[in-house]
């Protein structure tokens, strides 16, 4: 243990030394870079932002991870490739009859013999032209790809990558994926609650909160939404910071980066640069990012660079060595040119590229897979590293799976889920479409008379309330999983919570959010269009409604967890509400022979049963019969069928006229209860499997 401490004090004390080198030179650039009339004010708010910033990272590296248990990523060997299927057609097989073509799987490498490391306390920078590999290297290394086609060693601390090591990697992708009703705020804390340790008090990991939005400049827009497309919200810039700072805030040991930087002005990609330097630096984190065109100033910053180019290595190493190397090979950089820009105007030029990539083969030949690149870089296996062997080997793993306890975790998205859809389900346009299809209804079943001319009337009500709030139900739920399947996967790969906390979650935010609409159209129509005046009733008809409307729900969430496709889900969906309104026994009374079962598997039979039995199946529902000339011309009265002519007609006539009467109410009711928790549970574990299908 002594030993331990004497060797962390030592590289503090390096560590210390190196932020104090780099403050220096910053400064200096910066005093030759302000000098003038106006520079003094630009000056002086420069170095307060930088006195803000070393303040800020040096109030959180007290309790900093990766400060007491650095992570030293290394990989060499990494071959990955896939399979693309090949199709011949009918027509070219005979028009090429004698050649060889053949339909099947092909092939393809995306990378080939890439090996590398990053050290804690460095920046390594992944350049090279579009499409040559650098994400595909990322997602390798956050294991993100899963394990087929990928050959190679990949390691923490010298052991392999596993579930509960990959809570210690973050990983900022390209794309800005957030909740876009959510403000940048409530995103992050949201984070922090689910990610941070949970010895932390909410007061605590609030405060991190703030910390971290001072630090990248967020406070501004700390409550304004983040938006998206179709909704305004912050900047692009500031999506790119909401977007670090969600990585930052946990305290990661490993930071992966893709193209940190696009979207932002120079002045700003440079500061996020200074900002993930300082980080590195002062709490030894591990930072990889890939970049494509970097400024002199940000290229500058880098400890470590590695050069690709078609899926091959070009130049690993130090960044300080890159211009040396070329200018060995024949490609002298200009003093006063950009590094990175010759770089990559040089790997753009197809003949040069090739040369550069036989040249970095050449120099390795000796070292098929990389290894002894990797062991000469990387400080783990240096003998002068100060670190004891029980840190540079210590496994990167946690005792716990997930920060937050699962009650915890349900709590936290159920109040999340809850902010995000409310703005969706709840939309104005949603509540004007309620009003509005409300408005209608009761101007067109206005008081219907309990008379048997208006039967068909009344019961045309009932079925028009069960169907369109299934249907809107269904068709609302069916793009719920695919919208969120891409969120979903970036925080289930952060381990932030199990897959049942957020399936839960969904169940619980959304249901009262879902019934909401049905409610305020129901209460009105009830009593406006003179359904069967009974309190206990319409309790009942609400509670079937409500019913009703969950269960549609239900086949929605399983369309969508199983298809994973909105438009695709929606076409599913709407084949089979439509079969399920024509054979709920409305529309086809009497089926044709053989085909009367086919009624049994539509839920609208049973909850449009239970309307009907609801408000008819009463001493209270009597109507009138028919008086001379007010049925159509041809059709018969109900009144008139038996030997004596009745003066009025009970419900549970009509009931039995309607075919509704070959179940009881409570037969029904139950049937539709467990069609809605059979649905469910079914979403859930389609959602499960295509789940693990995309880990694969």
């Amino acid at each position: 243990m002594e030993q331990i401490e004497n060797d962390q004090i030592v590289t503090a004390t390096e560590i210390d030394s190196t932020s104090s080198s780099i403050s220096t030179a910053i400064n200096e650039k910066t005093l030759t870079k302000f000098e003038g009339s106006d520079g003094i004010n630009d000056l002086s708010i420069q170095l307060e932002r930088t006195a803000k910033r070393a303040e800020l990272i040096q109030s959180t590296e007290k309790g900093s991870t990766s400060a007491k248990n650095p992570v030293y990523v290394e990989w060499h060997g990494i071959n990955y490739s896939i399979s693309e299927e090949h199709k011949v057609s009918w027509w070219n097989k005979i028009r090429n009859s004698d050649s060889k073509l053949e339909s099947g799987k092909q092939v393809r490498k995306i990378i080939e013999n890439i090996h590398g490391c990053a050290n804690p306390g460095e920046v390594l920078a992944i350049m090279g032209p579009s499409g040559c590999g650098k994400t595909t290297l990322l997602n390798l290394l956050g294991d993100r790809v899963g394990k087929k086609g990928v050959q190679g060693t990949i390691t923490l601390n010298g052991h392999k990558i596993t579930k509960k090591s990959k809570r210690f990697v973050a990983y900022c992708t390209q794309d800005d994926i957030f909740y876009p009703h959510l403000t940048v705020k409530e995103t992050l804390g949201y984070t922090a609650r689910l990610r941070l340790p949970r010895e932390l008090s909410r007061h605590d990991k609030l405060k991190q909160v703030e910390n971290t939005m001072a630090l990248l400049n967020l406070t501004k827009c700390a409550d304004t939404i983040i938006g998206d497309q179709a909704i305004r919200g912050i900047s692009g810039g500031e999506r790119k910071r909401t977007n670090i700072a969600s990585e930052l805030l946990t305290d990661p040991s490993v930071i992966l980066l893709d193209e940190p930087t696009s979207g932002l002005d120079s002045s700003l990609a440079l500061e996020l640069t200074k900002i993930l330097k300082e980080f590195a630096v002062k709490q030894k984190k591990t930072i990889i990012m890939v970049i494509h065109q970097p400024s002199s100033q940000v290229f500058e910053s880098f400890d470590k660079l590695m050069l690709m180019a078609d899926g091959n290595m070009v130049y690993f190493g130090e960044r300080a060595g890159v211009v040396d190397y070329l200018d060995d090979l024949g490609y002298k950089c200009h003093s006063n040119f950009n590094p990175a820009d010759y770089i990559l105007e040089l790997l753009n030029d197809n003949t040069i590229k090739q040369k550069l990539i036989n040249a970095y083969a050449h120099n390795i030949r000796d070292d098929p897979t990389g290894k002894q690149v990797v062991e000469k870089h990387s400080r783990r296996t240096r003998t002068d590293n100060q670190l004891s062997d029980t840190i540079l080997n210590a496994p990167v793993t946690s005792e716990r799976r997930w920060e937050a306890t699962f009650l915890q975790q349900v709590s936290i998205l159920t109040e999340r889920t809850f902010k995000q859809s409310r703005k969706i389900i709840l939309s104005r346009v949603n509540i004007f479409q309620t009003v509005a299809v409300t408005v209608v209804c009761i101007i067109v079943w206005l008081k219907i008379p309990f008379a048997e001319p208006n039967v068909f009337d009344r019961v045309g009500n009932i079925f028009f309330c069960s169907v369109f709030w299934s249907f809107t139900a269904m068709i609302g739920s069916v793009a719920s999983f695919p919208t969120d399947l891409v969120m979903l996967s970036k925080e289930r790969q952060s381990r932030s919570y199990r897959l049942l906390s957020y399936y839960l979650s969904k169940q619980f935010a959304e249901l009262p959010l879902v019934i909401f609409n049905p409610i305020l159209y129901t209460i009105p129509v009830y009593w406006a269009t003179n359904l069967l005046p009974d309190f206990g009733r319409f309790v009942a008809y609400l509670i079937v409604i409500i019913l009703s409307t969950l269960t549609a729900q239900s086949f929605g969430y399983l369309a969508g967890a199983t298809v994973l496709n909105v438009h695709k889900s929606i076409s599913i969906s709407m084949v089979f509400i439509l079969a399920s309104m024509l054979l709920g026994g409305y529309y086809i009374k009497y089926l044709p022979f053989g085909l009367y079962w086919l009624r049994y598997i539509s839920f609208v039979k049973y909850s449009y049963s239970l309307l009907v039995q609801i408000q008819f199946d009463s001493p209270k529902a009597q109507f009138r019969c028919a008086r001379p000339g007010e049925l159509p011309a041809g059709q018969s009265s109900i009144c008139e069928t038996g030997d004596v002519p009745l003066t009025s007609i009970s419900g549970s006539s009509i009931i039995e006229n309607e075919g509704l009467n070959d179940l009881p109410w409570y037969i029904n009711l139950i049937i539709l209860l467990g069609i809605c928790i059979v649905g469910r549970v079914l979403a859930y574990y389609s959602l499960r499997r295509n789940s693990r299908r995309s880990k694969e």
